[in-house]
């Protein structure tokens, strides 16, 4: 499964002791890249680094740099310079041109990197190429994220295969409107660069676009999508397939982010209907997801669905009050603007007490829809970032 892909994975023996925390992948010259990065007008140097080099085409290998623990973001030119230098010394070890090799960084903002104790861990990740693999890749950008987040799929095409293998690191300040916080997707299908961006780009906008925990946008946030090439499948005969497969991947990724947000001990899922378009039902139901009075409701199991239709308001879209309609689960609560008539506390309340919270509102007649999924919030939450830094 894509062992075209070597991984070299080492610790820094610093922020999280004798834990993985960089990596090196190397990527074959075959490869196509795609990278949709944070839309936050505040980017990290790595950030800016990527986004510049993806913007002009290149061939040969390349190589993904990623160190967590400082996100060398509010750093300003000494960060920019900081990557250069880190650059250059993994260019000389690995024999790969700078201009191939894309940085990411994750954790605190606002302090400089470590310059010369990441230059000698990522020397000891390219020594250990082909001796680490995906499941090492994904520990090594972990932050506070407690478990690695990892999807695979196989896929049978006939007689043949192909395989999708995705990894993935973030527990707050996630509302991506790009991404999410770090992400790295590959397949060893050859797929054209402007074809993958155009997959790449409405994949994203379906999964990681559609989750929120807390509202905050990171400025770190990079997802990246490889096509190594390395498969003799032809895709354009099943590219819906593809694209489903691919969807499920990061729809995987997704849920995990939230499942592991900080304090999170619930996933919500809210489906908004009925308004003019989807791009409106989708802002309601991001209004909804982003409400700490729904989220603390949720965690507290408790169903104030008057939370859910006062977070609904909220928003520059209108409706007529006689046109909405609440389900929580199967549970109808609320039915053309009036408390549906068999409803019960208790059966809100059952609702409330599972793992997985089904919200869905209807606020018109149209047939537009969107789903965006978030956690609930805990006192946890509160005490994982009042001393994130400690």
């Amino acid at each position: 499964m894509l062992d075209d892909i070597e991984i070299g994975c080492a610790t820094t023996n610093s922020k999280y002791k004798d834990r993985l925390d960089c990596a090196l992948v190397k990527i074959p010259a075959t490869s196509s890249l795609s990278g949709v990065f944070t839309t936050n007008h505040f980017k990290s140097a790595p950030v800016k680094n990527c986004i510049k080099k993806l913007s002009n085409a290149t061939t040969g290998e390349k190589l993904l740099m990623v160190n967590a623990g400082n996100a060398n973001a509010g750093t300003g030119r000494a960060g920019e310079k900081d990557i250069e230098s880190i650059l250059d010394s993994v260019s000389l070890e690995t024999g790969i041109a700078k201009k191939n090799i894309l940085p990411f960084s994750t954790g605190v903002i606002g302090e400089r990197l470590d310059k010369k104790s990441l230059q000698a861990t990522f020397i000891k990740c390219a020594n250990l190429f082909k001796k680490n693999n995906f499941k090492n890749f994904a520990t090594s950008i972990m932050t506070t994220d407690t478990k690695l987040k990892i999807a695979k799929r196989t896929i049978k095409v006939g007689s043949k295969k192909y395989s999708i293998v995705g990894v993935a690191k973030g527990v707050g300040m996630i509302e991506p409107n790009m991404a999410t916080t770090l992400s790295f997707v590959f397949t060893d299908l050859k797929i054209n660069s402007a074809l993958l961006k155009k997959i790449h780009k409405n994949t994203c906008n379906d999964t990681f676009n559609a989750i929120s925990i807390d509202g905050e946008q990171s400025p770190s946030d990079s997802s990246i999508l490889v096509a190594t090439g390395s498969n003799a499948i032809k895709p354009d005969k099943f590219l819906k397939t593809f694209e489903s497969s691919l969807t499920d991947v990061f729809s995987e990724l997704s849920e995990k982010l939230l499942l592991d947000g900080e304090g999170a001990t619930k996933l919500i899922e809210i489906k908004v209907s009925g308004l003019r378009s989807k791009a409106a039902c989708k802002e309601v139901a991001k209004k909804i997801a982003n409400s700490p009075l729904l989220k603390t409701a949720a965690y507290g199991e408790d169903p104030n669905w008057g939370r859910i239709l006062s977070a609904a308001g909220n928003t520059n879209n209108k409706f007529h009050e006689k046109d909405v309609t609440i389900k929580i689960g199967n549970t109808k609560v609320f039915h053309k603007g009036e408390i549906y008539k068999s409803y019960k506390e208790s059966l809100g309340k059952k609702e409330f007490k599972k793992k997985k919270i089904s919200i869905a509102i209807n606020l018109g007649l149209s047939k537009h829809n969107s789903k965006v999924k978030t956690s609930d919030l805990s006192h946890e939450y509160v005490s994982i970032n009042s001393d994130y830094r400690s």
